[in-house]
């Protein structure tokens, strides 16, 4: 079955997209205009630093939505299938956990940065919104591990390595077989 994307996937996949087309298109133009204009523009390593903070921490959310985070799975290959569903369900579980307190001390740090009402040396720009990523992104993964943790849980029969997507019956396949499924 065919998954069907949600309205905030699709803002995420834009915004990354565009994010990494971005970051390529500013430090490109960055480094032609200092080698061949033998001119700086000033805002592009600002900005190329900005996009690289969004596309890393909005997509752990997006990334753990599609499993497509990494892992070292070789004890977890091995195990029984009895042995996967509860590793999955505890690292699942331990996961959110963490997300969620990296999402606590991720808002103290941007409302810290707001506080100290820090502008970016070349826009001249409230650097507390260039942070927002951060705590979004933890946010996602952490909802997005609870949501998988939750499934594991309901679903008796079945592993779910996502809230959309699930280990498949010829578990020696790996990745390869895994299946999406509909919410």
């Amino acid at each position: 079955m065919k998954n069907q994307k949600t309205i905030v996937d699709k803002i995420f996949e834009i915004l990354l997209s565009f994010s990494v087309l971005g970051m390529a298109f500013i430090l490109i133009a960055g480094v032609f205009a200092r080698t061949v204009l033998n001119s700086s523009l000033s805002f592009t390593e600002e900005v190329g630093i900005w996009l690289n903070i969004a596309v890393t921490f909005l997509g752990i959310g997006y990334c753990a939505k599609q499993a497509r985070h990494i892992s070292m799975s070789v004890i977890y290959d091995f195990a029984s299938l009895k042995v996967k569903k509860i590793m999955t369900c505890v690292i699942s579980l331990l996961t959110a956990i963490i997300m969620f307190y990296l999402l606590y001390l991720s808002i103290y740090y941007v409302h810290s940065v707001y506080k100290l009402e820090y502008i970016s040396p070349a826009l001249q720009l409230p650097m507390w919104i260039f942070y927002l990523s951060v705590p979004i992104g933890f946010l996602m993964a952490g909802v997005e591990y609870t949501r998988t943790f939750i499934k594991n849980i309901r679903e008796k029969d079945e592993i779910y390595i996502s809230s959309v997507l699930k280990l498949g019956e010829n578990m020696d396949e790996g990745l390869n077989d895994v299946e999406e499924v509909s919410e």
